[in-house]
């Protein structure tokens, strides 16, 4: 008989357990205003408009049947219009529309409470026009702002996501990191299973426009958090790194073939 949750992964079955809903904890706990804003930008860092998003004519099947993880990408580079392109469509700002007395901004994922904790760091390597560092995507303004140049090598690329070998040639690397507060504020414990939802939505769109736009992407789970928050140059503390998405051009046109590891004989 297979041993139950509890027993075979303690800490994560206490989370669980913990933020679970019952008759007598449904009521929603008094919500205490969000100081930080909702848009987190760097007044001091360089920032530069991305170009107008491409408009994906791909269909929705055929991107959802297209979608693989794609392990063998050339050391090629992408465009800055395709990488604002994928980020628009992940977590852009996709219009406005007045609710009431309120000015909503619509976005293309469902948020807990429509609070949106995320926040989207780019790691470069080969976009054209672009030098190679650590970027931060501004949505209102659809810009990307430059927090530091550095060479970013496969070696140190690959040791930050726990060894694996297959980000070699990806042009560059999508970072989701979280502000938690911004949704456990309203929610408290249970919104971090929220924040997490929010980065499999956003995930999955940065795949599906990958797709359209001709590119390869993998989705990274594994990674040393506090080493990718220190690249990333965030207070690990207060915004952590929840998921990140390996974008570039495909090395193979086999999709059997793409799938598998470079070092696979």
């Amino acid at each position: 008989m297979p041993k139950a949750f509890r027993d075979t992964c303690p800490v994560a079955w206490s989370f669980h357990a913990n933020t679970s809903r019952w008759p007598f904890n449904t009521l929603e706990p008094p919500e205490m205003p969000y100081a930080d804003g909702f848009f987190k930008e760097f007044p001091q860092a360089e920032s530069s408009p991305l170009p107008p998003a491409r408009i994906l004519a791909m269909s929705l099947g055929e991107a959802v049947t297209g979608r693989l993880s794609c392990r063998h990408f050339a050391q090629a580079s992408v465009q800055l219009d395709e990488l604002g392109t994928v980020l628009k469509a992940a977590y852009g700002v996709q219009g406005k529309v007045q609710m009431g007395a309120l000015e909503h901004l619509e976005r293309p994922v469902p948020s807990g409470g429509g609070l949106y904790p995320l926040e989207i760091y780019v790691l470069a390597r080969w976009l054209e026009g672009c030098q190679a560092g650590v970027y931060h995507y501004v949505p209102l303004n659809h810009s990307l702002e430059r927090l530091r140049i550095v060479a970013l090598h496969d070696s140190v690329v690959s040791q930050l996501f726990l060894g694996q070998p297959y980000l070699a040639g990806a042009a560059a690397i999508v970072i989701l990191a979280a502000l938690i507060e911004r949704t456990t504020h309203k929610y408290a414990d249970r919104g971090y299973r929220y924040v997490l939802l929010e980065a499999g939505h956003v995930g999955q769109n940065i795949n599906l426009a990958a797709v359209a736009l001709g590119l390869g992407s993998f989705n990274l789970g594994g990674f040393f958090d506090r080493p990718l928050a220190e690249v990333c140059g965030l207070d690990a503390d207060r915004e952590v790194v929840v998921y990140a998405v390996a974008l570039g051009r495909p090395a193979l046109t086999d999709r059997a073939a793409v799938r598998l590891a470079a070092d696979v004989s």
